[in-house]
């Protein structure tokens, strides 16, 4: 009994609100992904409390170019240390497989209201590993050592670990230049992803490419593969959105309309 109040509270929790017309509701892909956040891996739990998860859009694409479509899932998460860019892989009988490592696109802003705190849970901890923090291979160690965390961020300093269940969450900021002296998370969040979408460069027809429009930037990743682990061979490039840009064509890539009303495609230098 107990079990089905649960999948009734997480069933009204989990609402899709697509405001770019990306979202297909009754593809089969989207209703196993559906399910399987449901019924197996509710992001962002920590207790067995679920808190209300909205779906921005679903994105179906073969991401990282191998022949096999992926479900790439915009979140608007509940906690300020969730990715906002949720990648799953799907087989050939419709099996989900959530990718371990999000994205969390975008600079490091101000702590505000709209997030929860998982260190106010008790259920966080912010620590770095001295003079090796920079050492590839001592952090590799420490990402292993860490999987009894559900959840781990790592910036250039330090990383953040906490005790949300589910099969594992990473999210490497490492890319972020933040002060040498902040060692923990409590002053900053990650930004607001506007849009997601997904396909070809202008100059690059032959792979997928992952785009999210923050602010007045486009973070754009060419995911190369996934790791055993579940880690992401990622290019991240950051461009500045064209004048006036109102968004991606839905439905149509990585296409948006110019202010004269022509039709372009995003391209990176």
């Amino acid at each position: 009994m107990k079990r089905k109040i649960l999948l009734l509270i997480l069933t009204i929790a989990l609402s899709t609100h697509s405001r770019w017309g990306e979202t297909d509701d009754t593809s089969p892909l989207v209703g196993a992904l559906k399910k399987y956040i449901l019924e197996k891996d509710y992001p962002e739990l920590f207790k067995d409390k679920p808190y209300r998860t909205r779906i921005e859009n679903i994105l179906i694409v073969d991401i990282n170019n191998d022949g096999k479509n992926d479900l790439i899932v915009h979140f608007f998460p509940h906690y300020r240390q969730s990715p906002s860019i949720v990648m799953y892989q799907v087989s050939s009988k419709l099996e989900i497989a959530r990718i371990k490592e999000g994205l969390a696109p975008g600079p490091l802003k101000p702590v505000g209201r709209d997030y929860l705190d998982s260190h106010t849970l008790g259920e966080a901890v912010d620590f770095d590993i001295g003079d090796k923090q920079n050492d590839p291979d001592a952090r590799n160690r420490m990402l292993k050592a860490s999987s009894k965390f559900g959840g781990v961020v790592a910036y250039r300093n330090f990383f953040h670990a906490d005790n949300r269940i589910g099969s594992g969450s990473y999210i490497d900021m490492t890319h972020i230049d933040t002060s040498k002296e902040i060692k923990n998370c409590e002053s900053f969040e990650f930004s607001k992803v506007r849009q997601i979408a997904a396909g070809n460069l202008r100059r690059d027809k032959a792979n997928n490419y992952l785009a999210a429009w923050v602010e007045d930037q486009i973070y754009v990743y060419l995911i190369k593969g996934v790791s055993g682990e579940g880690l992401l061979d990622k290019r991240l490039w950051i461009v500045k959105a064209p004048s006036k840009f109102k968004g991606f064509l839905p439905g149509e890539g990585l296409a948006y309309k110019t202010l004269s009303g022509k039709t372009e495609i995003l391209d990176v230098k």
